[in-house]
């Protein structure tokens, strides 16, 4: 169990690091001068514990501003500029990933100048520490060249004066980032201690190279990096229960290759609670992402089946809204009562007539429509949503159950996991090689932990794209993934019926909502206006020029 973390005071770089999980559970230190913090063991573990927090906060929207915008998911009532195609590159939204992407960077950079041949600190703990900077160093510059294409490179340390630089090419960025994952492969641990569970290992920086290479369609690279965590010494393996993987209890587990951490104090808590949370729950969530009709049709029977979801009740055939839902309850509820179906549907989303336990430990339900069971004085009470008059599907992972943590949720965000290493190499051999029998049986151990069947035999290499890239959507919905998986698949500005981002966005009536709209220039984010008005070295992304 996550112990209750505690303030460290020291300040790098006009930065207050604070703690944010097991590891980072020292006593705290007095505020520091910039060039004591570099002159103990103590000192320099403190700093770079801080900069595990700076990633925490650069990171966490990963999965829910992506899932909002890609095929999984969609934030619509909340902010639509992105999903209708409208962006500018005045929006907050970019400016926010920037900022925290380069403000982690730069964090890295003090860590990394300041920690090379520094001789007041244990050799062995001072190059696992710069191992761990030039991980989170690469993760900022990976993002940055996935989003934003050709961007300023800051390697080091410099004066607020120098800062303003002109643009790296693409491929440079690219190179540089895989210098660092590189460099953390050869540093890092394979595993750590129970005491430093949570920490950078080698196998986050293997799966990270890795993905350089797939992201980069250099697939026989990938597939090299990625084999190596399927065999020992790795101990990767895929935990039982798919919830697991979501539960604060159970969240430690094999499966996680680095997680975000959280703990269920104030200020220090999970944010997804209130992000993908509903009113019935402790957190008075907003469920500002939720789940698309998209993720939920393509989950399927155990042979591999099809929902016929053409079958469902049609709104058209009823005069008033009540009576239709008594029978579009009722067609769910059949259709849950199937024991074949692919059990990370009801783990991942929260599907009408389900139930949830919420605040008070009282159990609430998925009812439609909302206004006609909202008074009601028995369990199960009505689930609320902020946008109950609408037919939408809220995430179940990640959410806080009952009343534990009242305060906080300390439910970690697995930011990477071995499921996708299983799938990503998958991908990468399929691609290189076809559908040989290592790609089948990577895929089978992902689907096996659903409860589904192996694949049939025979597929050629583009039904075997296919049916990975489904698998994604499947085993990922909510985790971010899939937003930058259309994009590297050159999908999202597409009518692709599930990977297209051009398509109309239906409810769980199958009714219409809106239509997303992703437009070319979509792939290369814009520069943020507010850099471009600081910084005159640059220019605007072309496609973004008014």
């Amino acid at each position: 169990m996550k112990k209750i973390l505690k303030y460290i005071g020291c300040v790098v770089c006009l930065l207050a690091f604070t703690n944010c999980a097991d590891f980072l559970d020292r006593e705290p230190t007095d505020a520091l001068a910039k060039e004591k913090v570099w002159t103990s063991d103590t000192y320099a573990l403190n700093a770079v514990n801080g900069l595990y927090r700076v990633s925490t906060l650069a990171l966490q929207g990963y999965g829910f501003r992506f899932s909002s915008w890609g095929p999984d998911g969609f934030n619509y009532f909340y902010s639509s500029s992105m999903e209708t195609g409208i962006a500018t590159p005045s929006e907050g939204y970019f400016l926010d990933f920037y900022t925290n992407w380069y403000n982690m960077i730069r964090v890295a950079n003090e860590v990394i100048y300041n920690l090379d041949g520094n001789e007041n600190i244990t050799a062995d703990l001072r190059d696992r520490l710069i191992g761990e900077a030039r991980f989170f160093r690469g993760m900022g510059y990976f993002l940055l060249w996935h989003f934003f294409g050709d961007v300023v490179l800051r390697d080091k340390p410099l004066p607020v004066n120098e800062t303003n630089l002109p643009k790296t090419p693409a491929d440079q960025i690219l190179s540089f980032c895989r210098k660092d994952f590189e460099a953390a492969r050869d540093i890092l641990p394979v595993s750590h201690s129970d005491g430093d569970w949570g920490r950078i290992t080698k196998g986050a920086a293997i799966t990270m190279l890795g993905k350089t290479y797939l992201y980069n369609k250099e697939w026989g690279k990938a597939a090299d990096e990625l084999k190596k965590l399927l065999s020992i010494p790795y101990t990767y393996d895929l935990v039982q229960n798919y919830a697991d993987l979501f539960n604060w209890k159970t969240e430690k587990n094999n499966e996680v290759v680095y997680s975000l951490q959280y703990v269920g104090v104030t200020d220090y808590g999970s944010p997804y609670d209130a992000w993908y949370g509903s009113r019935s729950n402790n957190s008075y969530g907003g469920a500002e992402c939720v789940a698309s009709y998209v993720t939920m049709s393509n989950y399927t029977y155990k042979d591999g089946s099809p929902i016929n979801f053409s079958a469902m009740p049609k709104r058209s055939s009823y005069e008033d809204e009540t009576s239709y839902g008594i029978d579009l309850m009722n067609w769910y509820e059949g259709l849950l009562a199937s024991a074949n179906l692919d059990k990370r549907m009801a783990a991942n989303i929260i599907m009408p007539t389900s139930s949830f336990l919420g605040k008070d430990n009282t159990q609430f339900k998925l009812y439609w429509p909302y206004s006609a069971y909202a008074d009601r004085e028995e369990e199960p009470y009505a689930l609320r949503l902020e946008f109950s008059s609408y037919a939408l599907l809220p995430w179940r992972k990640l959410v806080n159950v009952g009343s534990d943590n009242e305060k906080a949720s300390p439910t970690d965000f697995p930011l990477i996991r071995f499921a996708d290493v299983l799938l990503m190499y998958a991908e990468a051999i399929n691609e290189s090689e076809g559908p040989t029998d290592e790609v089948y049986k990577a895929v089978k151990r992902v689907r096996n932990r659903a409860g589904l069947d192996p694949l049939p035999n025979g597929m050629s290499q583009k039904q075997m794209q296919r049916a990975i890239r489904l698998e994604r959507l499947r085993e990922f919905p909510g985790e971010g993934h899939l937003l930058l998986d259309v994009r590297r698949w050159e999908l999202a500005d597409t009518s692709d019926p599930v990977f297209g981002l051009n398509n109309d966005v239906l409810d769980f009536r199958g009714e219409k909502l809106f239509t997303r709209v992703f437009p070319k220039k979509y792939y290369q984010w814009p520069i943020p206006q507010a850099d471009l008005e600081i910084n005159k070295a640059i220019e605007q992304n072309p496609l973004w020029v008014e």
